[in-house]
């Protein structure tokens, strides 16, 4: 079993900012949520971790409705990185990893050999074993981007979100950082803008627009020229090379296509269907 979203929607206020969404990632996979801004990406990953209840349909994990499980037992199975981590306290890298035992910590908090295990293999697994004993300030945005999904790698979880996690990295770093998510031994769902690094990285997307999912599945058969053109609204050239791996090449200017041709989502864009 894994972390499941079922026809899920969710209301802010007025707006609809999700509306009927199905996941099922398939256990060890690299999911990418893509879309334009508003789009409904960080609201899905919202729901999927619990930090919000949908308005209708249900998120599971293990079969269990996640909203009737305790926020240490969803942590101890689902870790997040946001897009905007950050620390004010300049602390050591280990320190920061070590945050993410909390959950599996006794009634006391006192921290076991287990515990040190964990984080030693976060470190190792996110290439900063060598700079566990470096403060915060000294790290650059791409070594601290690896620090927050070590400490989310500490918590031992079986699922990991992601939200935006290369923004503000340079090139050389977002590389770096998908190309250790999609290696990690846990299943992964990331929110994107770049369709070229989802199509490298991710075995399947899912689209959105407007909070609907539009499409999804493995990226060649999603991130077609004609799908681009609807959601994005800019023209581009899909090609693929003799092994099948995508490169998006945009063309200048924007085109006028409306959204609402895509008609309301039934959920049939969802991976692992």
């Amino acid at each position: 079993m894994t972390l499941e979203a079922r026809d899920v929607a969710w209301r802010r206020g007025e707006a609809l900012v999700v509306d009927g969404v199905t996941l099922r990632p398939t256990p060890g996979t690299t999911i990418g949520l893509l879309g334009p801004n508003g789009s409904g990406k960080s609201s899905l990953l919202r729901l999927l971790n619990g930090a919000a209840r949908p308005s209708s349909g249900v998120v599971t994990l293990d079969g269990a409705e996640l909203g009737s499980l305790s926020r240490r037992d969803v942590a101890r199975a689902v870790a997040v990185v946001s897009q905007h981590a950050h620390t004010d306290t300049d602390i050591r890298v280990r320190d920061v990893v070590r945050l993410g035992r909390i959950p599996h910590r006794g009634f006391l908090g006192a921290a076991a050999l287990r515990d040190e295990v964990a984080v030693a293999a976060a470190l190792e697994h996110t290439g900063l074993t060598d700079k566990a004993d470096r403060l915060w300030h000294t790290l650059s945005g791409g070594e601290r981007q690896r620090a927050h999904i070590a400490r989310a790698l500490a918590q031992e979880p079986r699922e990991l979100l992601l939200d935006e996690p290369t923004n503000h990295l340079d090139i050389r770093h977002q590389l770096e950082l998908l190309s250790l998510v999609s290696r990690l031994p846990v299943t992964s769902v990331v929110a994107l803008h770049d369709l070229n690094l989802a199509a490298m990285f991710c075995d399947e997307v899912i689209v959105l627009t407007r909070g609907r999912a539009v499409a999804g599945g493995p990226p060649g058969e999603v991130l077609t020229a004609e799908l681009i053109a609807r959601v994005y609204g800019v023209r581009a050239q899909v090609r693929a090379d003799e092994r099948g791996r995508l490169t998006v090449l945009f063309q200048p200017g924007p085109i006028d296509v409306p959204v609402e041709s895509w008609g309301a989502s039934d959920g049939s864009g969802s991976p692992g269907r």
